[in-house]
């Protein structure tokens, strides 16, 4: 919610979303946000995590008080590069539970809705889809796509969670996205799933979605559209080509890709599981 000094114009609202920045306020806020989750209980674990496994300094350098041992992290914080900031954020979540002692705890999706209402309050460019953070997109299209990595473990495929897992990573690398990569592990994640139902690993994409529509009925207009997407990647000018002139692919095409392919596997899933073939 907008200040009263900013809703009466007295000050300026910063509206700005942060993609390849970080101002003083976001810093900040991810600061008290660590402080805030393992100083009281956690900052000795915290501390010999990050100078273990992130930072990979000596450890028997480590200062002995836990107040110390805050401004230890809190200088070496201050002094990261924005991206930098963002892969210590990464990094804390994958490794919550190790740091907090809860080998089997389920609080890691906790901690990305957390950080997800720190980034969108502060203006940051990035959320967390999965373990990863990614360039900003919706409520809908995250959920589409965390959907799909619910579904794909659940009944164990794999092959689709993998690749989507990588597409996730390719978009949100930093500081440069592999865009190109991004969209073909999107595409591959298709393939795979619609391998994985039909039992068909030689006639492609078109083959395969063939011999799926056989058992659960996909509707034409779906398939044709998806598969109008796949010769998008695979034309002589597509993702999957080595070219000598590098392909002009941007954000937003990476983007639908990963959220579009997403919606279609958890559609193949629920129709697939609908129909007993998984």
């Amino acid at each position: 919610m907008m200040k009263f000094s900013e809703r009466q114009g007295f000050k300026n609202f910063n509206d700005f979303i942060q993609t390849d920045s970080m101002d003083d306020s976001l810093r900040n806020s991810i600061w008290n946000t660590i402080l805030t989750v393992y100083y009281s209980k956690h900052i000795h674990n915290c501390v010999k995590t990050i100078a273990y496994h992130f930072r990979k300094t000596p450890l028997d350098e480590l200062p002995y008080e836990d107040y110390a041992k805050r401004e230890w992290l809190k200088k070496y914080f201050f002094g990261l590069n924005w991206y930098e900031v963002y892969d210590l954020i990464e990094f804390l979540v994958t490794h919550h539970n190790l740091i907090i002692e809860e080998k089997y705890s389920s609080k890691t999706r906790q901690q990305c809705e957390m950080w997800n209402y720190i980034l969108e309050r502060d203006n940051s460019g990035y959320r967390f889809i999965g373990e990863s953070l990614a360039p900003i997109s919706s409520p809908v299209e995250i959920s589409e796509v965390n959907k799909t990595l619910e579904l794909t473990t659940k009944y164990r495929l794999k092959g689709p969670f993998d690749h989507i897992t990588t597409a996730i990573e390719h978009l949100s690398k930093k500081p440069e996205p592999d865009f190109r990569n991004s969209i073909k592990e999107s595409i591959s994640a298709i393939e795979s799933i619609a391998k994985i139902i039909s039992n068909e690993d030689s006639q492609g994409l078109s083959g395969a979605l063939k011999i799926l529509d056989e058992k659960v009925n996909i509707h034409g207009a779906l398939k044709t559209s998806f598969l109008n997407l796949y010769g998008y990647t695979s034309d002589e000018g597509g993702i999957r080509h080595s070219l000598l002139e590098q392909s002009k692919v941007t954000y937003d095409e990476a983007k639908f890709m990963l959220v579009s392919c997403s919606a279609f596997l958890n559609y193949l899933i629920a129709k697939s599981v609908e129909a007993k073939v998984l």
